[in-house]
């Protein structure tokens, strides 16, 4: 966390962890001693409780000084941290997951195409390794379609498709090769990333139909994995 990443303590599912220093930063500095530590209230209640709740570990950093021990404003901290943190027993199980996609991403900076795009939020956008940009449909097209074009013969068995905001729910993932195109996805999923895993297949390219959105369509990365 105080590298700038946050976990969600409302929409996390995934295990995690999370990590704060209890004085102002990670490493001792002289001045440590006469400043105060954070708020152990604060600490509790806004990082340590909903971080656990939401399957976060929580890890508090503690400098210690040139002599190797702790000094005194963070020892009173840590003793008022653990007169207000109470222990309520065993965490809850996690949740059955999907497994996370660790692959290479075979579908960055491969050539795009599209159906027609809002203004300059071009098809690039959606495989260009920055999940801070989209390919955005224009709003006049009702069944926009996005596509990768591998050029050559490639295996996969895995297409994740991440929006900025949950809204495409129903589409068909087709895979071209020999002149035809082949399904391998055709349903629903509302999903803000959505994750489709099928048996491998070979293609040259591999396309994205949209049949139902709330609004606008638009994908932030499109992604394409043969994972092990």
């Amino acid at each position: 966390m105080g590298a700038g990443q946050r976990v969600s303590k409302e929409h996390n599912t995934m295990p995690a962890l999370a990590c704060l220093p209890i004085q102002q930063n990670w490493f001792w500095k002289t001045t440590f001693p006469g400043e105060p530590t954070k708020d152990a209230a604060k600490l509790v209640n806004e990082d340590i409780v909903p971080l656990n709740n939401a399957n976060v570990n929580f890890i508090l950093n503690v400098a210690p000084n040139r002599d190797g021990l702790i000094d005194n404003n963070a020892l009173a901290s840590l003793k008022k941290i653990g007169e207000l943190w109470k222990n309520t027993g065993p965490e809850a199980k996690l949740p059955v997951l999907d497994a996370p996609i660790i692959s290479h991403n075979l579908a960055k900076h491969q050539q795009s195409n599209s159906s027609w795009s809002d203004d300059m939020n071009i098809m690039d956008f959606a495989n260009d390794d920055d999940f801070t940009t989209s390919w955005i449909s224009n709003t006049t097209v009702t069944q926009p379609w996005y596509e990768i074009d591998f050029d050559k013969e490639t295996s996969f068995n895995a297409i994740a498709i991440t929006e900025d905001k949950p809204n495409i729910s129903k589409y068909v993932l087709e895979y071209y090769l020999n002149g035809s195109w082949k399904p391998v996805f055709d349903g629903e999923n509302n999903k803000r990333v959505k994750i489709n895993r099928f048996d491998k297949v070979i293609g040259t390219k591999i396309r994205m139909r949209i049949l139902k959105s709330d609004h606008v369509a638009s994908v932030a990365e499109f992604g394409v994995y043969e994972e092990k």
